[in-house]
């Protein structure tokens, strides 16, 4: 028997035969990225949100903080399987200015701490300078994005399904005006007792204080803050792409060799001048003319040549390039920044000369670093040109050595450098300035008050010595602290003029 065959199905039965076909099955949208689980997330920053309120709330920036910092990171380096921990260490190292002393330099190394430590642990160990610090700026830049991709994980976390494009619209038009109103908000409230007393009145059987609402402002604060921190395992791909080398603007047309060898030229006789000068009168000992005296000759001086040498490095910088294929002009580059070097230890001199006369201050004390820094930035600008290497291993070392002058000024107290120097020394003492010193200054102070048996400073009133909350301690506060427990007797007979 012959089978008869008829292709395709008849319109009539497709339509009867609906239920045999089955339902159809509900896909999740791809990411393209494999999501860590948000739950063991939200614990964690919960546990840190709980750490952060219990070490920071109503305390000043100090031991507290970088406690908080170290938690974070703490919990960034087990999330990410517990690889990276030299950024740990380097943490550590950046957070101790801030256990040193609190204050707007030892914040600052604090948050690179933080930046460089996240980045070293993200990238699983040491992989080179320029990953290691082109990661960290990619995390900073990445930080509001990894806030709001926290957000996306909280709401896909809470709803079953919720379309993507919406979710996203919303995070965009609402992060910036919540984020900053909660800032603003907690600011207000700290500030302004009036609408403290109308949120009392506002409030549903006063069960919910303004101190309470600040609180609650000071969670959201943190959260947002660690939030960063623990997205960054989740973003370790984009986080490693390494950045390109630093782009050069092209050099302008009258910046050829033809200019710097005339330029070398000129600069070389000028410089030569005054070394002449400073070798004569400073070095040499010459007797200056009879209407000006050592400390006007050296304060004149001290401050334009420091310009003077900085300008010089940024030149020489430039008219490397030119000078790579004469050596003539190599020479003539060598012989003016050694001059630099030369009037910059002259310029070291001459501040020498005015503060023995004239006592130290914050300044003085801060041009005489930078001084040194810029001498032995010269002698790298020195280095490279002999050693023929290129613009970015300089950019990289000098800024080196200028971050690692910072952090060490971070450790020493100028203001009771400055009152030892003063007190101690034969100079035209100035009173006033001293005993507006601040704290740190009162050890030397009642040294000198205790030799002389007279008043410097009375009435001055030295207050918050002690430190009563072990969240605010600071090593500064407790060598001061441990200093001033010292017995010193004095007479109080003979009273200096009060300021």
């Amino acid at each position: 028997m012959k089978t008869f065959l008829i292709r395709g199905v008849p319109n009539s039965v497709q339509m009867d035969g609906w239920w045999m076909s089955e339902p159809p099955r509900e896909t999740k949208p791809k990411t393209g990225t494999k999501e860590q689980p948000f739950f063991p997330r939200i614990i964690v920053l919960l546990a840190l949100v709980i750490a952060g309120d219990a070490l920071t709330w109503q305390a000043d920036a100090g031991l507290s903080l970088a406690l908080f910092g170290l938690l974070i990171l703490l919990a960034l380096w087990l999330r990410n399987s517990r690889r990276g921990w030299g950024g740990l260490v380097v943490y550590v190292l950046l957070a101790l200015p801030l256990v040193e002393q609190s204050q707007a330099l030892s914040l600052a190394f604090f948050g690179l701490g933080l930046v460089l430590g996240t980045s070293w642990i993200v990238l699983g160990g040491w992989q080179g300078i320029t990953q290691w610090l082109s990661t960290g700026l990619r995390f900073v830049l990445s930080a509001p994005a990894a806030i709001g991709s926290e957000f996306s994980a909280a709401a896909r976390f809470s709803t079953a399904y919720r379309p993507e494009s919406s979710l996203t619209s919303m995070v965009q038009v609402w992060l910036l005006p919540l984020g900053f109103g909660l800032v603003f908000a907690s600011l207000l409230l700290s500030a302004n007792p009036m609408m403290e007393s109308w949120l009392a009145t506002i409030s549903p059987s006063h069960w919910l204080s303004p101190s309470t609402i600040q609180r609650m402002l000071f969670w959201c604060g943190l959260a947002l803050v660690s939030l960063p921190f623990l997205a960054a395992p989740s973003m370790q791909e984009r986080l490693k792409l390494g950045l390109n080398g630093p782009r050069f603007p092209v050099a302008p047309a009258t910046l050829n060799a033809g200019s710097v060898c005339r330029s070398l030229i000129l600069f070389n006789a000028l410089f030569a001048l005054q070394t002449l000068t400073d070798i004569t009168y400073l070095w040499g000992g010459v007797a200056l003319p009879d209407d000006m005296t050592y400390a006007a000759y050296a304060h004149r001086g001290a401050y334009p040549l420091l310009a003077t040498a900085l300008l010089a490095g940024v030149f020489a910088l430039l008219a490397r390039p030119f000078t790579e294929d004469s050596p003539l002009l190599r020479i003539a580059l060598l012989a003016w920044v050694a001059q630099n070097v030369f009037l910059v230890l002259s310029s070291l001199l001459r501040l020498e000369l005015y503060v023995a006369q004239y006592g130290l201050t914050h300044l003085r004390m801060a041009a005489a670093i930078w001084m040194v820094v810029v001498a032995l930035g010269l002698a790298l600008v020195i280095y490279q040109t002999i050693r023929n290497k290129p613009a970015s291993w300089l950019l990289g070392r000098a800024a080196l050595l200028g971050l690692v002058a910072l952090y060490l000024a971070c450790f020493v107290s100028f203001s009771a450098t400055i009152a030892k120097h003063n007190l101690g020394k034969e100079v035209v003492l100035d009173p006033q300035y001293v005993c507006f010193l601040g704290k740190h200054a009162e050890p030397a102070i009642r040294a000198y008050e205790a030799a002389q048996g007279q008043r410097l400073c009375y009435g001055r009133g030295v207050k918050d010595i002690q430190i009563t909350d072990w969240r605010e301690w600071g090593f500064r506060d407790y060598r001061l602290q441990a200093s001033l427990a010292l017995p010193l007797k004095f007479e109080e007979a003979t009273v200096w003029p009060t300021y």
